[in-house]
């Protein structure tokens, strides 16, 4: 006897308003101090879980649409689900539908989130089997970034390898996001990354917020050489009027800061009009290059 039950949740970007790297570890990976923030573009996931009676199956389907995306078990979605499953021990099966609207390799966490949509979905649909820490865990395992998506804060600094998270919260901003067309691979960018012994210049003001004109990416030294047309976008979004303008993680989407949504919108717009006018940021399919996003305050 088989028992299916159904869950659809939304999956958010993030963006790093700032990301210092403080040092490399014995394991490999990178110590770094940066501030998360959930964003409101996301990818929408349905997952489907069937609870099989008397025998176990742990047989695991993906499917995808939008932004292409792997539909096989090294898809980060795929792996959270054999994860989940793994860990608890329980007779289900799991289908997932995944409607990509967040670019991959781009620096906004789209397979971390959607790693994490699956563990709260999951765990949603099995009575909230493990606690949050548990979940937290098994994210940790499959992502650095994925502990924050799990987390219910919209905003975090995250320190360690950006799995320790203390909530903050900042100023209201608006975001133009714009993602130049091509994917970077994190582990280039750290493979190529010169540790400095530049100092934390990032201003925190008490626990309250922080000022943007001092946000900093350390990564973009490595990527910004090899990867000028990322400077070229920085350098648009400033002339559009952008307080700011950086790359979110390991890259390639940069985005521009904004006091007003009227501002912010006008800028998508005129960049979006702009750049697919010029072959080298021509997007995807019908998806737009440039993004007017709101900070996500309430989840």
């Amino acid at each position: 006897m088989s028992v299916t039950s159904l869950y659809q949740i939304s999956a958010h970007a993030k963006l790093n308003l700032f990301l210092k790297v403080l040092g490399k570890r014995p394991d490999g990976y990178h110590d770094i101090l940066t501030l998360f923030q959930k964003i409101s573009l996301a990818d929408q996931l349905t997952i489907e879980l069937t609870h099989h009676t008397g025998t176990k199956s742990n047989g695991i389907q993906i499917s995808a649409e939008g932004w292409p995306v792997p539909q096989n078990e090294t898809n980060l979605a795929y792996k959270a689900a054999a994860a989940f499953l793994q860990y608890t021990g329980i007779p289900c099966s799991v289908a997932i539908h995944l409607h990509k609207n967040i670019p991959s390799g781009a620096g906004m966490g789209g397979g971390s989130s959607d790693a994490a949509a699956v563990l709260l979905a999951l765990n949603s649909l099995t009575d909230d089997l493990l606690p949050s820490v548990e979940l937290m865990k098994i994210g940790a395992s499959i992502g650095a970034d994925v502990p924050f998506f799990i987390s219910r804060q919209t905003s975090a600094i995250g320190s360690g390898t950006g799995t320790e998270l203390k909530p903050i919260n900042i100023e209201r901003f608006w975001f133009v996001v714009v993602w130049p067309g091509f994917c970077i691979s994190t582990k280039w960018v750290y493979d190529h990354f010169v540790l400095t012994n530049s100092g934390i210049h990032t201003n925190l003001l008490g626990a309250d917020g922080l000022t943007a004109f001092l946000w900093q990416n350390d990564l973009e030294q490595a990527v910004m050489p090899s990867y000028p047309l990322l400077n070229d976008l920085k350098t648009r979004l400033i002339s559009c009027g952008a307080l700011h303008a950086m790359m979110t993680g390991s890259g390639s989407a940069v985005f521009g800061v904004f006091k007003t949504e009227e501002e912010a919108n006008k800028t998508a717009d005129a960049l979006s009009i702009q750049l697919k006018d010029e072959k080298t940021y021509k997007p995807a399919e019908d998806n737009p290059v440039a993004w007017l996003v709101a900070p996500v305050t309430t989840l």
